[in-house]
């Protein structure tokens, strides 16, 4: 598991020194402004408003991820925008493969229930990353690089990164957060020193869950939560099945103080404490031994 910590803060650096018409195209800051202010978020070629396809391919350089993919074998890249009224969808396609694809827009509030009286104070501006794909079409999956549920090739390893460089983009476009929903557990666990799930009983059982790491390996129990052999032996060994919600990374005191709320955290911790995951055996042929 990769250090996010020293990785973001060495991707926050990286940024600070980004020129913003570098990433814009722009030859003053105005664009920037106008975006802020939310007056420029229409514009025409630009990926939420504001990043041209080359300041998005300046930014991947700038921030190791295109070296990343070097060192997996690619060596031409290509970002490609295709900009809707409803959401923005970037494409980075590497040797003429597509290695990462993700969809965004701009909201204004979470939509997950819990946070909803939250919101009635301070309706947050957030970015929503609505979907994001990561691959190495190249690779082949091994008993090292083992299939996840959902992967038809493995994945790129640069999950972290390119999670980090999103958070970025949105703090660069004053937004007050990042809202995803990790469609399986897998998902969250790359981003599981990020954001957290705005459900707080959620939130709990996902650590929980997570604690499955230190005997089985990440493929085990994505496997068996996926086939239903993962139960919860607090609660009569009920199943415990992935249902995804929503994940929320703040960047504005305003919104980070929902997880400091004490009927949050009384929440998270019960269900924490009372979630006992545990897998059950593969039946006979299946695909995994715990």
């Amino acid at each position: 598991m990769k250090d996010y910590r020293a990785l973001r803060e060495r991707m926050q650096r990286i940024a600070r020194k980004l020129p913003p018409d570098l990433l814009s195209g722009a030859a003053d800051h105005d664009l920037l402004h106008e975006v802020m202010t939310g007056l420029g978020a229409a514009a025409d070629d630009r990926l939420l408003g504001f990043y041209t396809e080359a300041g998005v391919l300046a930014a991947f350089e700038a921030y190791g991820i295109l070296d990343g993919m070097r060192h997996r074998g690619y060596s031409q890249f290509e970002v490609r925008f295709e900009l809707e009224d409803f959401a923005h969808t970037m494409q980075v396609v590497s040797d003429g493969l597509v290695t990462c694809e993700c969809k965004l827009r701009r909201i204004r509030g979470a939509t997950d229930p819990c946070i909803a009286a939250f919101q009635r104070d301070f309706l947050p501006e957030l970015l929503d990353v609505e979907w994001l794909a990561l691959s190495d079409p190249k690779a082949e999956f091994s008993p090292e690089r083992p299939r996840l549920p959902g992967q038809d090739v493995p994945g790129s390893g640069l999950g972290a990164e390119v999670f980090i460089t999103l958070v970025l983009a949105a703090r660069r476009l004053g937004l007050h957060g990042l809202v995803e929903v990790p469609e399986r557990f897998h998902n969250a666990v790359f981003y599981q020193q990020g954001p957290r799930f705005i459900d707080p009983v959620f939130q709990g059982r996902f650590e929980a869950l997570a604690d499955l790491l230190k005997p089985h390996t990440l493929a085990e129990v994505s496997w068996a939560l996926e086939e239903g052999r993962v139960v919860d032996a607090g609660a009569d060994d009920a199943p415990l099945l992935w249902a995804p919600r929503e994940q929320l990374y703040p960047l504005d005191q305003r919104v980070a103080q929902y997880f400091e709320l004490p009927a949050w955290r009384r929440a998270r911790a019960e269900a924490r404490r009372t979630c006992r995951p545990r897998i059950l055996p593969a039946p006979s042929g299946g695909r995994l031994l715990p």
